[in-house]
């Protein structure tokens, strides 16, 4: 079993100790006690619980998966309230400002110049392992997120029964937000997924899901996102304590890019926001206001459009937009 090592160790073996006279396993909790001890270890290797250790490991972890999961967070708080109660007045306990209701992952709005780089990158960096599928799942289902702003649950769920290449869509059903739709796609893009289909077929010939796993079951979130992480910094892309981009960011790009092309075309953008409501599944027009909010940067129109819409744009969750 790994062991605490960090100057933390003693208190979080006294901590886990503590747990199981009161006759808790914590098996899981304390998975996440070890990675908050390593890094600390790979930090400052403090010996008491600070604020900067606890909310820097949080953020951390936040980033590991998109998720609403936040199980990871009360162990934490719990340790340092194990502190406080032994006499360590100084320990760090935890505030709700990282629960559920209150997060919100930052938004990175790639340039086209970085998602070329991306995927350029993406092409060759698959190679460099050699796991079944993986040559050909990765770039393909950046590709598709990309392409069709789906969230990443929603790609990585996708059925085989559910794309139709040959009429041209794809289903997105079951979702979070229970609103199935069916995306058509383009002509490209339908050639691109079809020779993909054939190359991935010939190594899971019995797939149940589109993008599957390496062991042709479905693939796992942290897979895709560890992935696009890796690959992007492989691409010598900018990633730093403020910069984070996610797969989840291919997502807000569709979004955006179709406002500003909109525009540029000089469509009436109000018009169309009904229509990426729809494509993207979103609960309300509201949410797909918020894209207008995102990119006040790179839209000319924005001032004239959020003069008329000022009461539409809403803070929203995570898993809406």
């Amino acid at each position: 079993m790994r062991e605490f090592s960090s100057n933390l160790a003693q208190k979080l073996n006294d901590f886990i100790d503590y747990k199981h006279t009161l006759g808790i396993k914590y098996e899981t909790s304390r998975v996440y006690l070890l990675e908050l001890d390593q890094y600390n270890l790979e930090h400052s290797n403090g010996d008491s619980l600070t604020k900067e250790i606890v909310e820097g490991w949080v953020l951390q972890h936040s980033e590991k998966s998109e998720s609403q999961d936040r199980s990871f967070l009360p162990p934490i708080r719990e340790f340092g309230r194990y502190l406080h109660s032994i006499g360590d007045r100084n320990a760090y306990i935890l505030d709700d400002r990282f629960s559920i209701q209150h997060y919100h992952a930052e938004v990175y709005l790639m340039t086209s110049e970085e998602s070329t780089a991306f995927f350029k990158e993406c092409d060759s960096y698959v190679l460099r392992t050699n796991y079944l599928g993986r040559p050909y799942v990765y770039p393909t289902l950046y590709r598709f997120l990309y392409c069709c702003g789906v969230r990443c649950a929603e790609a990585r769920k996708l059925k085989c029964s559910d794309v139709h290449l040959d009429d041209g869509y794809v289903d997105i059903l079951d979702t979070k937000s229970h609103r199935d739709r069916r995306l058509y796609i383009s002509a490209e893009l339908s050639t691109y997924l079809e020779k993909y289909d054939e190359a991935i077929c010939r190594c899971f010939p019995d797939r149940e899901y589109f993008f599957p796993g390496g062991r042709g079951g479905i693939r796992s979130p942290s897979a895709v996102s560890s992935n696009f992480r890796s690959i992007w910094i492989s691409a010598g892309l900018k990633r730093d304590g403020r910069v984070k981009p996610r797969a989840y960011d291919f997502r807000h790009h569709f979004a955006c890019a179709n406002i500003i092309r909109w525009s540029e075309e000089g469509r009436d953008v109000h018009a169309m926001l009904p229509y990426l409501m729809r494509y993207m599944g979103h609960a309300s027009l509201e949410s797909t206001y918020y894209y207008i909010h995102l990119i006040p940067d790179y839209f000319p129109q924005y001032f004239a459009l959020t003069a008329s819409a000022e009461d539409l744009i809403p803070e929203v969750e995570d898993y809406e937009v």
